[in-house]
């Protein structure tokens, strides 16, 4: 099943993937190589995936993200690049990773400032989770990594718990404050944003 089209522009880009979570092809189908694969979950407009891609083209990529509105910009300005090595999908994160992601296949998956849903009776929704986490770590290769960042403190005390309750021996778990732990010169747009508003960016690194 493939999702609508209805209400996106024509014409669709090739880095744009069709694919329903549950027939998402193998990496060595999207990809036309073994390469090791990133993931971002919530890649926005692909700022932070276009620059990896660019310094690193012996790496595949993959952005995720449930919004046309702001991906559309990462998915045209990869294909005026000529990023073969980049894809992007609109779906839903948590039913791809559990349904289309097999284990032991990414090496590192990015989840920079997602959303922190500050209201007391909205922090359910939140993505990092515990149970997220675990999730993650099967789909990661040996030594795989979870890169993980917010400006949200009371997010960031809830990650430090997930980290905990996902029940996974992480061989190493790093934090810091306003220094990037991974490929410090491909920031996202929040990042930017965030960082030159002056607030406090606490970042953390899940090796399994």
């Amino acid at each position: 099943m493939e999702l609508s089209t209805a209400a996106e522009p024509r014409p669709l880009t090739d880095s744009l993937l069709r694919h329903h979570p549950r027939d998402f092809p193998a990496f060595r189908d999207t990809f036309g190589n073994d390469c090791p694969v990133e993931i971002e979950i919530g890649c926005g407009k692909g700022k932070f995936l276009i620059a990896r891609a660019l310094e690193h083209p012996e790496i595949n990529f993959l952005g995720i993200d449930v919004s046309w509105k702001w991906m559309k910009r990462g998915v045209e300005r990869s294909n005026k690049r000529g990023l073969a090595t980049l894809k992007f999908i609109r779906t839903d994160a948590r039913e791809l990773v559990t349904c289309g992601i097999p284990d032991d296949s990414v090496s590192i998956f990015h989840i920079y400032f997602p959303d922190p849903w500050p209201k007391r009776r909205h922090r359910k929704r939140r993505l990092i989770t515990g149970g997220f986490l675990n999730l993650l770590a099967g789909r990661l290769t040996d030594k795989g990594v979870i890169e993980l960042a917010t400006d949200h403190d009371d997010y960031f005390m809830q990650m430090r718990l997930a980290v905990v309750q996902s029940g996974v021996a992480w061989s190493a778990v790093i934090e810091k404050t306003n220094d990037r732990l991974f490929a410090a010169c491909a920031k996202t747009n929040y990042e930017l944003k965030y960082e030159f508003a002056g607030r406090t960016l606490h970042y953390l690194e899940l090796v399994k």
